[in-house]
Formats: C-alpha cells, sequence, structure tokens
C-alpha cells in the first residue's frame, strides 16, 4: 500500500454554498422554536411568582446559554461562506472511533405542595470519527458504516465549522498481509481459515483459571445478597419475593453451568482452540461514562482487545485466537511471531 495522502484548499462549489445556507433556515426555525418556549415561561409561568426568584435566575442562565449556541453556530456558518474555501484530504483510513456522551437531567415534579426531583432521564449522543492519515474527522453514520480500516477516501470539509461536504471510498481495502513473510510484503491473496485443539501450557492454564474464578465471583457477589435476602425475607408477601427468586433461579444455574463447563475443561486435559483470523476492522469506543473500549473486527468474531494488542495488529492481518475449549475464554492473540496476552496476569 502506497502512501497517497494530499491536502489542498479548494474554493467552495455552488452546491457546497447551498449546503451550507440551507443550515441558516435550520437555526432560525430552532432559534424561533426555543424563543416560543422562553416566552411563554417567562411570560405566562414565571410572573404568578410562586416560584421565587430562582427559577427566573435558572431559566435566564438556560436561555443565554441556548442564545450563546445557536449565534456560535450561527456564525461559524457564515465564517466558512465568507471564507470561500474548502478544506479537501485523499488518503487512507488508519483509524475509527465511535465516541458516546451521555447526560443525565431530573425530572422535577411537586405534589401535594411539596416539590422534589422524580426520576431522572438519560440522552445519550453519539457522535463518528474516522483517521484520515492520523487526522480525526467527525463524520455521519452512513459514510462511517461503509468504511473500514485501509479504505482510501476523499473528503471536503469546511474550515470553521468542520461540516462534511463531500465524503467519497475511492478504493476499498481488500489486500490481505502475509505476516509470515520476514519482509512483510503485502500479498493479494484470498484468506483461508483454520482452526486446531492443541494442549495449553502451564502459565496459560493458570491465568485461564483466574479469569475464569474472577468471573464466578461476579456472579457470586448478586446471588448471595439476593439469598441473604429472601432468608430474611421468606414470610413477607409471596407476590414480592417472586422477583428474589427469579434472580436466584438464573444466577444459580449460571453459576452452575459455568461450574459444569470448568469441569469438561478439567476433565478433558486443559486443551485450546487456536482459531486462524484475518482483521476485517478496527474501532474504538469512547464515552464519558465508562473506560475506552479497543474493538477488532475479524472474520470469526469480534473481541474487545487491551490497548496494547490494538496499536500493534494492523488491519487485514492475519492473526491467531487462543481460546480455552469449554469455558469460552479467549485468553492470548498471536502473530508475527508474537504472543499478547488478554488479561494481566
Amino acid at each position: 500500500m502506497t502512501n497517497q495522502s494530499s491536502y489542498k484548499i479548494k474554493p467552495l462549489s455552488l452546491e457546497d454554498k447551498k449546503k451550507l445556507k440551507r443550515q441558516y433556515l435550520f437555526f432560525i426555525a430552532f432559534g424561533v422554536f426555543l424563543g416560543a418556549i422562553f416566552f411563554f415561561i417567562f411570560k405566562l409561568v414565571l410572573p404568578n411568582g410562586e416560584m421565587g426568584m430562582v427559577p427566573v435566575f435558572v431559566f435566564t442562565a438556560i436561555a443565554f446559554i441556548f442564545a450563546a449556541v445557536i449565534s456560535y453556530f450561527f456564525w461559524s456558518t457564515y465564517t466558512d461562506l465568507k471564507k470561500g474555501v474548502k478544506h479537501c484530504y485523499t488518503g487512507f483510513v488508519t483509524d475509527k472511533r465511535i465516541n458516546k456522551h451521555t447526560t443525565s437531567s431530573a425530572r422535577h415534579s411537586s405534589r401535594g405542595g411539596s416539590s422534589g426531583y422524580g426520576s431522572s432521564r438519560k440522552t445519550t449522543q453519539t457522535h463518528y470519527y474516522v483517521s484520515v492519515e492520523n487526522k480525526e474527522h467527525g463524520i455521519p453514520y452512513k459514510h462511517y458504516f461503509q468504511t473500514k480500516l485501509g479504505d482510501k477516501v476523499y473528503l471536503e470539509v469546511s474550515p470553521k465549522k468542520k461540516e462534511i461536504l463531500t465524503f467519497t471510498i475511492l478504493e476499498k481495502n481488500t489486500e490481505t498481509i502475509d505476516f509470515a513473510d520476514t519482509t512483510n510484503i503485502i500479498n493479494k491473496q484470498s484468506f483461508v481459515p483454520n482452526e486446531k485443539s492443541v494442549p495449553m501450557r502451564t502459565k496459560d492454564i493458570e491465568l485461564v483459571k483466574k479469569v475464569f474464578f474472577k468471573s464466578i465471583r461476579k456472579d457470586l457477589m448478586f446471588l448471595i445478597p439476593i439469598t441473604i435476602l429472601l432468608f430474611v425475607l421468606w414470610k413477607g408477601i409471596f407476590i414480592f419475593l417472586i422477583p428474589l427468586v427469579i434472580a436466584l433461579v438464573y444466577y444459580a444455574i449460571k453459576v452452575l453451568i459455568k461450574f459444569n463447563q470448568y469441569a469438561k475443561f478439567s476433565r478433558k486435559g486443559f486443551l485450546k482452540i487456536v482459531t486462524k483470523a484475518e482483521v476485517k476492522d478496527k474501532l474504538k469506543i469512547t464515552s464519558n461514562r465508562s473506560a475506552t473500549k479497543f474493538q477488532l473486527k475479524t472474520s470469526n468474531c469480534s473481541i474487545n482487545v487491551s490497548e496494547h494488542i490494538y496499536n500493534q495488529i494492523q488491519h487485514s492481518q492475519i492473526i491467531f485466537l487462543h481460546k480455552a475449549t469449554f469455558i469460552n475464554v479467549l485468553y492470548e492473540v498471536s502473530f508475527d511471531g508474537k504472543n499478547l496476552v488478554m488479561f494481566k496476569n
């Protein structure tokens, strides 16, 4: 794969200008809608004086925030149109990322003259990004879904607002990397998957045991408190105990199944399945509520890996997945003579 990346600045076309100007209509309509809501609040709700001055200051602050946001986007679009240029990138997709941002808002409720906060509502916004020659760009989902690592793409972006004006896949990645060759020459060849069963090493068995019993402890953290609650409340009304009984049965069966699988794993001689797979795609999943996840999509399955493994493995690469039999624990990934464990020992 040769490096054919380029960056150019071109004037906006007539279609680009129309696309940016259409956003004025959206901002105006959204501004009128919000203006009507706040007009109703300030003219009909707040003047009665029953809620005091605090809500007045709160809603005033919210109105200024919305006004500032709308003004910023309006100004960004105006700046892009005034400059009259767009940034054009051509290159290969080197990374992909999904970002999920979750916010919570409490519902205010009042009953019988008292006020308080009721249930909260969570809102999640998802944004999609691709890196073209290591420069990240936010793109719509329809383009993100069609794109894979190694694809050669062309995109046009407005300088200020970073609006995607054009996104085109010039060349799909159809290459398979043969890492058995010491020169790492890229050979366009068909991928042939295979799978074999082999005995595990002693250190692998210890690692798998550690991972397995860690999952058992997580199940017991739910099972033990449920059992205690049932023992304490068993004389209560049965209909209220039904959810606890269902949870107890579920986690008990889950633990028994896992122990049965581990017994087979031990009885059969601690074997592992080594599966040859091709990396079809890679992506990061970021969130303001949880740690970053690194995911590989292979010809065999999609797996979550550590950041270290994610950075080591490239798209279209041939890898080997080491999975313990029966208990279905993926604990190691190997490629190009390297063995990388999935978990810290």
